[in-house]
């Protein structure tokens, strides 16, 4: 039904690891659900603990959704949507947006997943505001052909592979983020026209900020200092501007600029 709300007061609905979906908003054509999930603990479902398919203006808050060996909390195709205090720790992925846009994330825990933390797939025009993605296996953010998104106030460290990673993503603002000892900090490949502002990327496993094919970039008040290659890499990438940049005691460069003009 729509427009109507799930208050579990604190209770758990718990999967046994085979069943498919622990809650589930599935609409055969796109359009406005406005339900209401809240003090819920969802556990151990096989494909998604929170599966929201073609249902837009929801609001689900308060929210515990571990252990899924796929994802966390899943939106497909769905919109405008309404994501605040949400622990996603421990699964597949902790969140995963596909084909989903104008959607709100706020004060967000994506931690220790088995893949990433949080994943937008040809999703645009998201906005997430206090997110903590540590300790997962790959990246701790992933943005993969998802464009004009928001990121502000993120923390993403100790990731097997990158902090934050762009690919094929482009005019993405991302502001205040601290990205350390990750396997690689923040990386741009072929992502144009993005904007990183009070970015810090310290010691890390490769290098601070790498770009590859990526141009029009803006980077302004950078600290990469301490990583095990270069504070910033450059690679075929032109047309950036960086400004205001910190990058000191790397095991490489400071900043290197590889057929880039």
């Amino acid at each position: 039904a729509n427009n109507i709300t799930l208050d579990c007061q604190g209770h758990l609905i718990d999967g046994d690891d085979s069943a498919k979906y622990g809650i589930y908003i599935y609409r055969d054509s796109q359009q406005t659900t406005n339900i209401t999930v809240k003090n819920c603990i969802v556990t151990d479902w096989n494909t998604t603990n929170i599966y929201l398919y073609q249902a837009d203006g929801n609001t689900i808050t308060d929210v515990t959704s571990n252990s899924s060996p796929n994802k966390g909390i899943y939106l497909y195709s769905s919109s405008s949507n309404t994501l605040t205090n949400i622990t996603a720790n421990s699964n597949g992925y902790g969140i995963s947006l596909s084909f989903s846009s104008s959607n709100t994330l706020t004060n967000i825990t994506a931690n220790s997943n088995g893949e990433e933390g949080i994943l937008l797939y040809s999703s645009s025009s998201n906005t997430l505001t206090d997110i903590t993605a540590n300790s997962n296996s790959d990246y701790g953010i992933s943005l993969d052909s998802s464009s004009s998104n928001t990121l502000t106030n993120i923390t993403a460290n100790s990731n097997g592979e990158e902090g934050i990673y762009l690919f094929f993503s482009s005019s993405n603002t991302l502001t205040n983020i601290t990205a350390n000892s990750n396997g690689g900090s923040i990386s741009l490949f072929f992502s144009s026209s993005n904007t990183l502002t009070n970015i810090t990327a310290n010691s890390n496993s490769d290098y601070g900020i790498l770009l590859y094919s990526s141009s029009s970039n803006t980077l302004t008040n950078i600290t990469a200092n301490s990583n095990t290659w270069d504070g910033i890499f450059l690679q075929s990438s032109s047309s950036n501007t960086l400004t205001d940049i910190t990058a000191n005691s790397n095991g490489e460069e400071g900043i290197y600029l590889y057929s880039s003009s």
